[in-house]
Parts: C-alpha cells; sequence; structure tokens
C-alpha cells in the first residue's frame, strides 16, 4: 500500500524530467495538469493551446512511459486541460512450481506459466485559473485504471495547486496531491495514496542574450524519500538563446540533460536524457504543437 501511488511520480514531458522534475513552479503547458493545474492560467508557448506528446522506453526498454495531453477552452478557468498518463511493464513472467504442494527443491522448481503485462493509467481533467496579480489556482480531477495481468483496480482522486508570483520573476507554487487519500480498489481489496505536496520555487531572469532560469521543489508526504530516507530535494537550470534551450537537472542524486529546440511558433521538440546508477539510462522526446 505505501507505494500505492509511485506509478504517478515519475514525470511527465521530457523537458520537465531534463530538469530534474523540480517543474512545479513553471508548468504552464499541457503537461499541467499533471504538474500544477495552476499553471493553465498562463501560456508558454504563445498559441491558444497545445497538444503535448512524450514517449519513453525507460531503462533500456524495462519501462514503456507514454503521456499525451491538450489544453481547451473551459467556463470558470482561463484554460482547461485533459491529459492521460500510461506507465507499462511487458512480458512479466508468472511462475508456479509443478507440485505446490511440496517444499522448492531441484526436482520441484519453478516454470513459467505465462508472460503478462502490467499497465498503470491516469487521467486528468484539470483547470486553471488567475485570482488576482499575483496568484493563481487549479484543480485536477483523475482517474486511475490498473492492471496486472487478469487482476484490475480503479481509483480516483483529486489535486489542488497554486502559483504565486513573489516579485518579479520569482515564483512560488505547489500541487497538494490526492488530498482525498485516493482510494485504489482491487479486485481482493482497496490500496489508498495518501496525501502529498509538491512545493517548488523557481526564478528567471536575462543573462547575456537568453533567458536563465533556476528551480528548486521538494515532495513531502505520502511516503516519499530519497535513497537514504531523506524528503527528496529537485532541482533545475535551464537557458534558453533563441529557439534553443539547454537543460540539467538533478533528481535525487541521479543527473539529467536536456535539449528543446522551438522551430516554428507552433512546434517544440524536447529530448531528456536521465542517468541512473542501478538502472540503464534512459531517453525521453516529446512534442508541443499548438493551435
Amino acid at each position: 500500500p505505501g507505494f500505492a501511488g509511485e506509478f504517478l511520480a515519475v514525470g511527465a514531458g521530457a523537458r520537465a524530467l531534463a530538469l530534474g522534475n523540480a517543474y512545479v513552479a513553471v508548468a504552464q503547458d499541457a503537461t499541467a495538469g499533471y504538474w500544477n493545474p495552476a499553471g493553465l492560467s498562463g501560456n508558454r508557448m504563445g498559441t491558444a493551446h497545445e497538444v503535448h506528446l512524450m514517449h519513453a522506453e525507460r531503462f533500456a526498454g524495462l519501462v514503456d512511459q507514454d503521456f499525451i495531453g491538450a489544453t481547451f477552452d473551459a467556463p470558470f478557468t482561463d484554460r482547461a486541460a485533459v491529459s492521460l498518463l500510461r506507465v507499462g511493464v511487458d512480458d512479466i513472467a508468472f511462475t508456479a512450481l509443478p507440485n505446490p504442494a511440496a517444499p522448492l527443491s531441484a526436482d520441484n522448481r519453478p516454470l513459467v506459466t505465462s508472460n503478462e503485462t502490467s499497465a498503470d493509467y491516469a487521467l486528468y481533467l484539470s483547470g486553471g485559473r488567475q485570482m488576482g496579480d499575483r496568484l493563481a489556482l487549479g484543480v485536477s480531477a483523475k482517474m486511475i485504471y490498473r492492471t496486472v495481468a487478469d487482476f484490475t483496480a480503479y481509483g480516483a482522486g483529486l489535486d489542488v495547486g497554486f502559483r504565486y508570483q513573489l516579485a518579479g520573476d520569482l515564483v512560488l507554487a505547489g500541487n497538494l496531491r490526492d488530498i482525498t487519500t485516493t482510494p485504489i480498489v482491487w479486485d481482493g481489496g482497496t490500496d489508498r495514496i495518501q496525501p502529498s505536496a509538491l512545493i517548488g520555487i523557481g526564478y528567471r531572469r536575462d543573462l547575456g542574450t537568453g533567458q536563465a532560469s533556476v528551480l528548486l521543489s521538494s515532495r513531502n508526504g505520502g511516503d516519499a524519500s530519497d535513497d537514504a530516507g531523506a524528503v527528496p530535494i529537485n532541482a533545475g537550470v535551464e537557458y534558453t538563446l533563441g529557439n534553443l534551450s539547454l537543460r540539467a537537472g538533478l533528481d535525487e542524486e541521479r543527473r539529467s540533460f536536456g535539449l528543446g529546440l522551438q522551430p516554428h511558433r507552433r512546434l517544440g521538440l524536447d529530448v531528456a536524457y536521465l542517468q541512473h546508477q542501478d538502472l540503464e539510462d534512459t531517453y525521453l522526446l516529446s512534442a508541443r504543437i499548438g493551435f
């Protein structure tokens, strides 16, 4: 039960992951429904709306991760978004003993009986609105579907985000996730995703002929902790010059790097490279299309 919601912490968008997942304060694209729905009150790309597509085969193809999001107009919001996150693992070997009544031995070893798939889906419906000169608020309602072989589970939860302009280009933001203690109802029981808070700051300023951003965030509550048992810290830096962006990040001491290109006002392309000490490294690709 302590890890019931960890698949929701994998991130969304190659830009965000290249920045070490320190994205809660600057999420203003179609991934904002996942990171911080209050960011939907803004518009980073400069077009009315956008579609965001991401695909990754993490850890040398061990885990498939996909994300699609789109923004649109909706009542009572500046912008709304619908997004879908999928995390899946294929070819999981299910085994059984030839003689289940006998103990494990050289003559009674596990045999593969089938190869199954585990897949987790989260569908977000989000909206954000500017409440004044400095404060924006947002809400994401999410529906969850999980399956492992023939076992299935359903759940629903709520996230509430805020974004506050402190001074100049300094932003404080947060996303209070699973504030309803999201239930995950399996065929034979119920897990619960405990509430957590994703809090971060972002600072942007002109540097030379481009713009530089420094980002920090941390996830608290739930069962979030790093390998040493401490509260995880995420950090990212970005430098944008014209249509080119260079990025680097740190996610629980794991380094990440990325590159962003915007060849057209309505098109953005991002790539991220994530290092991992124990598993294979990962490449992620994203595309942002404005309309």
